[in-house]
């Protein structure tokens, strides 16, 4: 893993503390968790740009960074909303957290390829 994608993790998990802010929010009715939320989402954003700016492609970057949120806000939702998901739910949860590592794993290796080689595959 390349130190861009660290860029893009950490945006990643930073998404999911603004979900879980915003969902503490109450429909933006709590002045400070809005607050807290909107500024994670700023620092959220600014990370996942520091990703873009390092080299990253924007669809695999934008998919890892949310996928991220999703499984993050899904853990949140769990564990400080107390709320769960049906077994078929944590099953498509994993398909979609599976997903950002395969395409974490995918775009690192078309960084290694040759120039001149085709990155179709």
């Amino acid at each position: 893993m390349n130190a861009a994608w660290i860029w893009v993790i950490l945006g990643g998990i930073v998404e999911a503390i603004y979900t879980t802010f915003m969902g503490l929010a109450g429909g933006l009715s709590d002045l400070a968790y809005t607050i807290l939320g909107l500024g994670f989402s700023i620092v959220g954003t600014v990370l996942l740009n520091g990703g873009l700016k390092r080299g990253l492609p924007v669809g695999p970057s934008y998919a890892v960074w949310v996928g991220i949120g999703v499984g993050g806000a899904a853990i949140a939702d769990i564990f400080v909303f107390e709320n769960g998901l049906p077994v078929l739910g944590y099953m498509f949860l994993a398909l979609v957290l599976g997903g950002v590592v395969g395409i974490n794993l995918k775009t690192d290796a078309m960084d290694e390829l040759p120039p001149d080689a085709p990155k179709d595959s």
